[in-house]
């Protein structure tokens, strides 16, 4: 039986909306000296309540209760819509903020790259940040400079590796945090979705880079909105939604969930809130309605018919001429159809 490299046990996050420091350190030093001796906060308003245990208009739990655990060399995909907690359970899980209640215990260190720039002191080079990054992990200098090449050859900075990297473009510092945090063997490799910072090339360099991280006997968890590089890497698969774990299981029948939550339009056309989207704000999809060649609405259309669509949009500008770009992909993600309206 393979051992447990993580185990996340009854793991909740809260976060109080709005400002939550009183102004000083020795304000909420005293808050915490209260807390500890489970008394209320003597900073309270008049009126509110000391009760973290419930949500009101003034608490939301970002995570809630959740259970899970890995095994070593498992590569575990963490997918769900935007909001449902996934970069905050990475970010936990990174030790970068700490659980409200709950216990994390991990066998191993941990190395993660979560945002660009993860990891990375800007007023350093990009040799001066690898060495950084490898006594953190707590490994010795020559130690690092046996990786040092690979990794440089992989993030493909060479030109670049004593400029500081506050000068490096958004896709270099990607590639170089990467590189860093998969050749520097931490027991457990955190990646979330900003690979898709990289070009098409850089991506599937980083997925064959996470196989042999696992074939080593090392750990990986990926977040990633691309279900293709979670079908093509991952052996399970977890769904979060609303902060807490929708679905634990096969990688396939993760994706087939997420996709059926996400995806999923009402049969009079309406797109539901819930549905994962991107937008500015200033557009917006209501209704997407399928026609068949017989200009009847629809949910299937057959192989090789003609397919019509109908857009109900909300717009809270005026334009005179919009232009829509259809994309329709099939669970791969691999590019099926591709029209425009010009």
């Amino acid at each position: 039986m393979a051992e447990v490299v993580l185990h996340v046990e009854d793991m909740s996050k809260q976060y109080r909306l709005g400002e939550f420091g009183t102004g000083t350190l020795q304000h909420d030093l005293n808050r915490w000296w209260h807390k500890v001796r489970g008394k209320d906060d003597p900073y309270l308003k008049i009126g509110e309540k000391n009760d973290r245990s419930t949500v009101g208009g003034e608490y939301v739990w970002a995570l809630k209760d959740i259970n899970f655990e890995v095994t070593q060399g498992e590569v575990l995909g963490v997918i769900g819509k935007n909001g449902a907690g996934k970069s905050t359970l990475l970010k936990i899980l990174s030790q970068i903020t700490g659980p409200t209640t709950g216990r994390i215990t991990a066998n191993g260190r941990i190395a993660s790259l979560l945002e660009v720039g993860t990891g990375m002191h800007h007023e350093l080079t990009g040799r001066e940040n690898i060495y950084l990054n490898g006594a953190i992990l707590g490994m010795t200098r020559a130690e690092v400079a046996r990786k040092f090449d690979d990794i440089v050859d992989f993030s493909g900075c060479a030109r670049y590796v004593d400029t500081p990297v506050k000068r490096y473009s958004s896709g270099m510092m990607v590639r170089l945090g990467f590189a860093v945090a998969a050749f520097l063997e931490p027991e457990i490799l955190i990646v979330d979705e900003v690979l898709a910072v990289g070009d098409a090339e850089f991506q599937q360099a980083c997925i064959g880079k996470m196989k042999d991280v696992s074939k080593g006997g090392r750990t990986v968890l990926f977040v990633s909105h691309n279900m293709a590089s979670i079908k093509a890497l991952c052996h399970r698969g977890l769904l979060m939604d609303q902060g807490m774990i929708d679905f634990d299981g096969g990688v396939k029948e993760c994706v087939d969930r997420y996709l059926d939550m996400s995806l999923k339009v009402e049969e009079d056309g309406s797109v539901p809130e819930s549905a994962s989207t991107i937008n500015t704000g200033v557009v917006k999809v209501k209704k997407l309605k399928l026609f068949d060649p017989e200009n009847r609405q629809t949910q299937t259309i057959p192989f090789g018919a003609p397919i019509k669509f109908e857009f109900e949009i909300d717009s809270q500008e005026e334009f005179s001429d919009l232009i829509f770009d259809v994309r329709i992909c099939n669970t791969d993600g691999i590019q099926l159809v591709h029209a425009m309206n010009q």
